[in-house]
């Protein structure tokens, strides 16, 4: 069993964690440090991501969200996304899926 409390923190940027995967579906835990570099990303695949612990600021188009643990966020495939800020320490579950993913409840 793994514990995402136990995942060490990096200096700068964000450490990777794979945790499941297989043809479609990449499932990972994500340690963000308080400082990074805002990346722009615009990825091939739908990503959505669970804040677990610590906040974030991320950019998404040209609108800031804000999350908080317990936030959920369904990001397309092809949206431009930086992550601007993070609380040290800032943990999330990240699902990656290579096939679009539907929205179903928005809680």
């Amino acid at each position: 069993m793994l514990s995402l409390d136990r995942l060490p923190v990096p200096d700068e940027g964000e450490n990777f964690f794979p945790l499941l995967q297989n043809d479609s579906v990449t499932v990972e835990a994500i340690v963000s440090s308080d400082r990074l570099e805002p990346k722009l990303y615009d990825q091939d695949h739908d990503e959505t991501v669970l804040l677990y612990a610590g906040e974030a600021v991320l950019q998404i188009e040209d609108r800031e969200v804000t999350m908080k643990p317990g936030d959920i966020l369904h990001i397309p495939a092809h949206t431009p996304h930086r992550v601007l800020r993070t609380k040290p320490a800032t943990r999330w579950l990240a699902i990656r899926s290579r096939a679009p993913l539907k929205e179903v409840n928005k809680c």
